[in-house]
């Protein structure tokens, strides 16, 4: 039988999936990176039962589940400690198949090169461009060289160049989501305890245990784009004096070196991810805002969905099962999490006394079972 190859462009968890998810199709991947370094770009990040389950499809669980540590639960409160909502890890264990769990994103990516096979990445090498001809595409590297593939998929994160060039939308067409991002690795050792989110008023504060006595933790605030980086520690740090423990004392025990600051952003859902033999995945594909720590488990899933269609399909029927089976799903996450930036950026007591009570009151069965369809992958 004829080797099927595929270039994927972009080495971070979405492309080094999407190469697993290849190999156990049959194919032979290679991942081009554009950093000489892939696993020295982002902080930590956290990934859901669906990505567990995303992951335990390509046989890369195991590993991950080593590097990262398990939430007991999720939890939102006040800034003042109330505790507005509450699923704790029994519950999350019983209804949706297991627990959240947090890792550097380093670790993640460790994780999954690991199990490829030795000189699948190429680091230091971005796309410039391709043609398809054929039924083959000649990808232009920035190398000087060249590849001739099956099938190529951009992997390449919200500023993908893959994209660029299949639907002609560059970083123009990206959405500034009207705040920044400040995230960082404490030594600070939060024992067993569920993933948090703290909602003040026009700020919001999220704090998850990492393996070795550390914690992740994020947090955002109303700001004019590029203003993030400009703002000094002490100031917007100080907006979180007087919330509750241990929010103040998880930013001392944070090195300035361990913070990293980015404005967020993401895309209006697109009719199409794919092309004749062209085809997008993760932030390529949906790139969403983080107010459901879903981005990377969207990209995990889409990763197993693609290599599942390529495995059943020829590429001219796989590329579109493909989309007809995750866009409603990303697009329709890609729109909730941007409501929620929405409602988190509230700074009106009157709004924020209304967002406590909507939490607060929200029947349990139908946010359970929003979760469970958030939670669920086969």
């Amino acid at each position: 039988m004829t080797t099927r190859r595929a270039l994927i462009v972009g080495g971070g968890p979405a492309g080094l999936a999407t190469a697993l998810a290849l190999r156990d199709a049959g194919w032979t991947a290679e991942v081009v990176e554009r950093s000489v370094d892939p696993s020295a770009s982002g902080v930590a990040l956290t990934l859901w039962p669906n990505a567990l389950a995303a992951l335990a499809a390509l046989r890369a669980d195991k590993p991950v589940r080593e590097a990262g540590c398990p939430a007991e639960g999720n939890q939102i409160r006040a800034a003042d400690g109330r505790v507005l909502d509450d699923v704790p890890g029994p519950v999350m264990a019983e209804r949706f198949g297991g627990r959240g769990l947090a890792l550097l994103r380093a670790d993640l990516v460790a994780a999954l090169r690991d199990q490829l096979s030795p000189g699948t990445l190429r680091t230091g090498v971005r796309c410039v461009g391709w043609t398809e001809t054929g039924g083959r595409v000649r990808v232009d590297l920035s190398d000087g060289g060249t590849a001739t593939v099956d099938l190529l998929v951009g992997a390449d994160g919200i500023r993908s160049a893959v994209r660029r060039q299949l639907l002609g939308d560059g970083p123009d067409r990206l959405r500034y989501a009207g705040y920044p991002v400040w995230r960082g690795v404490a030594r600070h050792d939060l024992g067993v305890a569920p993933g948090l989110l703290t909602m003040g008023r026009a700020a919001q504060f999220g704090l998850f245990p990492l393996t070795g006595g550390r914690a992740y933790w994020f947090a955002t605030m109303p700001m004019r784009r590029g203003w993030g980086e400009r703002v000094p520690r002490r100031v917007w740090s100080a907006r979180f004096d007087g919330w509750h423990d241990p929010v103040p004392r998880v930013l001392a025990a944070t090195p300035d070196e361990d913070i990293v600051v980015t404005d967020i952003y993401d895309r209006a859902p697109v009719p199409r991810w794919s092309a004749g033999r062209v085809v997008l995945v993760g932030d390529a594909a949906h790139p969403s805002t983080p107010n459901l720590g879903q981005g990377t488990c969207q990209a995990l899933e889409d990763a197993v969905v693609l290599g599942r269609c390529l495995r059943e399909h020829p590429v001219e029927q796989a590329l579109p099962r493909y989309e007809a089976a995750r866009r409603r799903r990303a697009d329709g996450l890609t729109r909730q999490a941007r409501m929620l930036g929405r409602v988190g950026t509230w700074g009106n007591p009157a709004a924020c006394w209304l967002r406590e009570q909507m939490i607060r009151r929200a029947p349990a069965g139908p946010r359970l079972r929003q979760m469970a369809e958030m939670f669920a992958f086969e």
